[in-house]
Order: structure tokens, then sequence, then C-alpha cells
């Protein structure tokens, strides 16, 4: 037993704060190695919710419905469909016109300017008549 007054209340003395640290330091590398993560069953189809769940609760296993798979997917093809199309028109923009018009292919370039013009991807464009 200790003599009154003895430990109570008594600051922690450099050693002891030292050993508390590295206890405290130590168990939480130990918690980190042994982590149990849970599965995600699509690795490709991730987004911000999965993400927001992985934090908040990372041992929970993550699925994706059928429904919310299939969406996803159309999604993505879309966007690469979409990218594809892009690439495509700024292809031919960047090539520049090897011969001098003909009267005769004249209408279908202004045909072409217009459908451009129209689309508005570009933004601003000159019109230039030919006649």
């Amino acid at each position: 037993m200790s003599p009154p007054g003895g430990k109570i209340n008594r600051p922690k003395t450099e050693l002891g704060k030292k050993l508390f640290k590295r206890r405290r330091v130590l168990s939480r590398e130990k918690r980190k190695r042994h982590r149990i993560v849970g599965a995600v069953v699509d690795q490709g189809l991730i987004t911000v919710h999965h993400l927001k769940k992985r934090k908040s609760s990372p041992r929970a296993n993550i699925t994706l419905s059928g429904k919310k798979k299939r969406k996803l997917l159309k999604q993505l093809q879309h966007m690469q469909q979409e990218k594809a199309g892009m690439e495509a028109e700024a292809a031919p923009a960047a090539a520049p016109p090897k011969k001098k018009q003909d009267s005769s292919s004249a209408p279908t370039n202004k045909k072409t300017k217009k459908k451009k013009r129209a689309a508005g991807a570009q933004g601003d464009v000159e019109m230039i008549d030919i006649e």
C-alpha cells in the first residue's frame, strides 16, 4: 500500500510519457496491420458512394446491384463513344486542305461548314463565302 498522498494526481514523468506513447503507437500500427478489409466485387465500377462507404465502414463488402452495374457500364460506353467521336472530329479539322477547290466542290463545302456551325462544339467559327 502506498503512503497517503502518494500517486494520485501526480504528473507523469518523461519516461512514463514516452512509454505510454510507445504503447499507443505500437497498438495503432498493430491495428493497421491486422485490419480486415471487405471485398469489392466490381473492381472497375467504383463510384463516389463506394468510397464514402469504405471510409465509414471499411469491413463492409461492397457489391453493386445488377441494375446499377448495367447503368454504370452503359454510362462508360457512352462516354467512350463520345470521346471517340470528338477525336474523329478533331482529326479532319487539324489536316490542311491539299489541293485547290473547284467550282463543283464549292456547294458541298458550304454544307459541311453549316453542319459544323450547327453543332457548335468548336466555339467561334468564321464563315467564308466562296463564290
